[in-house]
């Protein structure tokens, strides 16, 4: 276990999802974080889950950065939202198992109140229609989004329209009472009159989450819990680098979810790029940064928005169950396709990503060929663009290169020997990807655990060795 004193030889480590989220950034923000001085959350909120299984155990990681499972001090950044009372039911119950949890806040990090989550059911209601999982609808930009209904996305438009509440705002009884007193009135008004929907029809309605009284005692009572670890994270963070401690940032969600360069308006409301972490720790810009790609085999979705290489079928089914394609928040079952190079280029493009740690090369193990995504056919022309246009995503035929598939190993076995004891189809498959997006690889998963870890670089400067994944 990490004994906080790790330091740095090489420079801070971005990692960041390459794919729609689902990635498996927690297990390799794990491995990583032996090393490490802190664990950094640059956005993310109640809607994000990581998992990390170890010694198996399986740790189910929502607010709390996934680092902490090797004692490392976790960081959540002014660009998180921080759904309170959830991140006091999950410290308490991490610290059940006997996992010490030591976390720092940002002062400024936005709240979610009830209120969002139903601001966010009633948004997806208005939407209306099913989620827009085919191409028509995807195109058509009007069905729902495939909302996880934690309120994130409400809380952000709160914050940017200058109305939301900092956790700093929680301590202050007075100014929470006579900000909710305006904001429940608004947000009724919204939803009834705006929205015309009933707030008792939803189903995250709750009576007690509309008084007054009862929301400014909870929400306060939960801030003043919290008061020891909120901060001032840009001033943390800068101290540890002048200290020349090393740090890493753990990106939630994915560089096809971002409010930016995602599938835009099927995705996430934060800034969930490697940039991310400038605007959501008060970290400068000339900071020199590694940025690391985390990515599957192949690609995954939940919720709506395009997913140009989908399966159905019986590979499909391999792939979701094999693969466990189930959210850790939500339970929801994942869309999955054949790995998409056009989605990943935009993602080494956009965070500028030196390494990739590519997982779930077991899921895959046992078919008989393999398919990747090399570039898209759009009205005819060839293109390794990401589309902008919703009306070109109804249009989209992925070109395929096909490889040779590779069979079923004693994948811990290979883990302890080494990427040499990978098949050779299987190693033909790495090469294939990242010769074609042009950069190293760093690590590969092989199962769904901590020791089913193959390290090649260790961005920390250690030494790669088994004692770098345990």
């Amino acid at each position: 276990m990490n004994n906080g004193s790790a330091t740095r030889s090489g420079c801070d480590l971005i990692l960041v999802g390459c794919q729609f989220g689902d990635e498996g950034k927690g297990r390799f923000t794990d491995v990583f974080a032996r090393d490490a001085f802190a664990i950094v959350r640059y956005q993310g909120g109640p809607h994000t889950g990581h998992s990390v299984i170890t010694d198996g155990r399986k740790f189910r990681f929502v607010q709390v950065p996934s680092g902490v499972l090797r004692g490392v001090m976790g960081v959540l950044g002014n660009g998180c939202v921080i759904e309170p009372c959830g991140l006091l039911d999950e410290v308490t119950a991490l610290e059940k198992t006997g996992l010490p949890v030591k976390l720092h806040i940002s002062e400024t990090a936005h709240v979610v109140f009830p209120y969002h989550m139903a601001q966010d059911e009633a948004m997806e209601r208005w939407r209306g229609g099913s989620v827009a999982t085919s191409q028509s609808s995807v195109a058509a930009g009007l069905n729902q989004i495939g909302s996880t209904r934690r309120g994130v996305g409400p809380c952000r438009e709160d914050k940017i329209a200058r109305i939301g509440l900092r956790l700093a705002d929680l301590l202050d009884a007075e100014l929470l009472r006579a900000r909710l007193d305006r904001l429940l009135s608004l947000k009724r008004h919204f939803i009834e009159n705006g929205l015309g929907i009933k707030l008792e029809e939803l189903s995250a309605f709750r009576k007690e989450d509309w008084d007054l009284d009862e929301l400014v005692a909870k929400y306060h009572s939960s801030g003043c819990r919290l008061a020891s670890c909120m901060c001032d994270v840009s001033t943390l963070l800068s101290k540890a680098r002048k200290e020349s401690r090393f740090l890493v940032y753990e990106g939630a969600q994915s560089i096809g979810l971002d409010i930016e360069h995602g599938t835009y308006p099927y995705c996430s409301t934060g800034y969930s790029s490697a940039g991310g972490v400038t605007v959501g720790t008060g970290s400068s810009p000339g900071i020199p940064f590694q940025v690391y790609g985390i990515a599957k085999a192949y690609t995954s979705r939940v919720g709506g928005g395009p997913l140009p290489t989908e399966l159905d079928g019986p590979v499909a089914d391999q792939i979701v169950e094999r693969g466990c394609e189930y959210g850790t928040v939500t339970g929801r079952r994942r869309r999955v396709g054949w790995l998409d190079l056009v989605l990943l280029r935009h993602a080494v493009q956009v965070d500028g990503i030196s390494h990739l740690c590519l997982g779930a090369i077991d899921v895959l193990a046992g078919l008989s060929e393999v398919k990747v995504a090399t570039s898209y056919r759009i009205n005819g022309s060839q293109t390794d663009r990401w589309p902008a246009k919703l009306s070109d995503w109804a249009k989209v035929e992925p070109v395929y290169t096909v490889l040779p598939g590779w069979p079923d190993q004693d994948w811990l076995a290979v883990a302890r020997q080494g990427v040499t004891a990978l098949s050779a189809n299987a190693r033909r498959y790495l090469d294939f990807v990242v010769e074609t997006l042009g950069v190293e690889l760093a690590a590969i998963g092989i199962g769904p655990s901590r020791e089913a870890t193959i390290v090649l670089r260790m961005p920390s400067g250690a030494p790669v060795g088994v004692s770098s994944v345990t």
